[in-house]
């Protein structure tokens, strides 16, 4: 998918928000169940939760970071007002190193062994993330 595919199915999702709410809207209920004690970085993987998903399990093309932050952008009618390469790489880095993502090359981003547990029914305690400009997460259980 490129960019100004990207866009557009983000803005025709967009149309059907009040049909098909994403989880991150639902009474912020993704919040309370997942964050925790470290929310500065785990609220931001609130707002890329829905675009992450999407974009690795419906993109055509190799799934990239910047296609990630561009669908979120355009779902939260962003697009433009803030860099798509900014505050969002420490996101970027947090996800791969607790292994939600992981680079492969040419081929892009790909689901990273604890991608199920990330987005499945646990809460997120099982790792911390550190909020400062190079921040890492780490593993705890």
């Amino acid at each position: 998918m490129n960019y100004y595919q990207i866009v557009a199915f983000a803005q025709q999702l967009k149309q059907n928000k009040n049909k098909n709410m994403s989880k991150r809207q639902l009474d912020h209920s993704l919040v309370c169940d997942k964050i925790g004690f470290d929310w500065a970085n785990k609220k931001m993987m609130i707002r890329i939760y829905d675009s992450l998903q999407y974009i690795m399990e419906h993109s055509t093309a190799k799934p990239t970071w910047t296609a990630i932050v561009t669908h979120m952008l355009t779902m939260d009618n962003q697009l433009g007002k803030v860099s798509v390469n900014g505050y969002y790489s420490t996101i970027r880095k947090n996800l791969k190193d607790i292994g939600v993502i992981q680079y492969n090359g040419r081929k892009g981003l790909s689901k990273g062994p604890n991608w199920d547990r990330f987005f499945g029914e646990e809460d997120w305690s099982w790792f911390i993330t550190n909020t400062n400009s190079g921040g890492y997460g780490t593993i705890i259980k």
